[in-house]
C-alpha cells in the first residue's frame, strides 16, 4: 500500500539532496566559527593574490616611467600607499566575508533541520506501516486459528 504522505516526503528529501543537500552537509561538518574562519582565510588568500596581480599589472604598465625615474622616486611613500590600499581592500573583503558566510552557515543549518524533520516523519510513517502490517498478520493468524 502506497502512502501519499510518505511519497511526498521522500520526494521532497530527494529534491533537497539533489540541489542543496551536498553543500549543506559540507557546511554542517564545521562549527560556525570554524567555517567562517576557513572561508575568511580563503578570502584573504584570494584578495592577496588578486591584489598582487593588479599591482604587477600596474607596475608593468608604468614600467617605462619607473625605470626613467628610479633614482628619484620615494619608495617608502609608494610602499606605504600600496600597503594602505591593501589593508583597506582586505578589511572590506573580510567584513563582507564574515557577514556572508555567517548567513550561509545559518541558512544551511535551517535547511538541514527541515531535512532531518522530514526524515523523522518518513521514519514515523514507516513505523506506522510496520505496526499496521504486524496487526494484519496477527489478525490473519487469529482468523486461521
Amino acid at each position: 500500500m502506497i502512502h501519499s504522505k510518505k511519497v511526498r516526503l521522500m520526494t521532497q528529501c530527494a529534491i533537497y539532496q539533489k540541489h542543496e543537500g551536498a553543500d549543506d552537509l559540507k557546511v554542517a561538518k564545521f562549527f560556525r566559527a570554524d567555517y567562517i574562519r576557513l572561508e575568511v582565510v580563503k578570502t584573504i588568500l584570494g584578495v592577496t593574490l588578486g591584489y598582487l596581480i593588479i599591482i604587477g599589472m600596474i607596475i608593468m604598465y608604468h614600467l617605462e616611467f619607473l625605470i626613467a625615474n628610479a633614482l628619484y622616486l620615494n619608495y617608502q611613500m609608494l610602499g606605504m600607499k600600496i600597503l594602505g590600499y591593501y589593508i583597506l581592500i582586505l578589511a572590506a573583503y573580510i567584513v563582507f566575508a564574515v557577514g556572508r558566510y555567517s548567513y550561509l552557515h545559518m541558512k544551511s543549518h535551517k535547511r538541514l533541520g527541515r531535512y532531518y524533520k522530514m526524515l523523522g516523519r518518513i521514519r514515523k510513517c514507516s513505523e506506522e506501516e510496520e505496526y499496521a502490517r504486524e496487526l494484519e498478520e496477527e489478525n490473519r493468524e487469529e482468523m486461521q486459528s
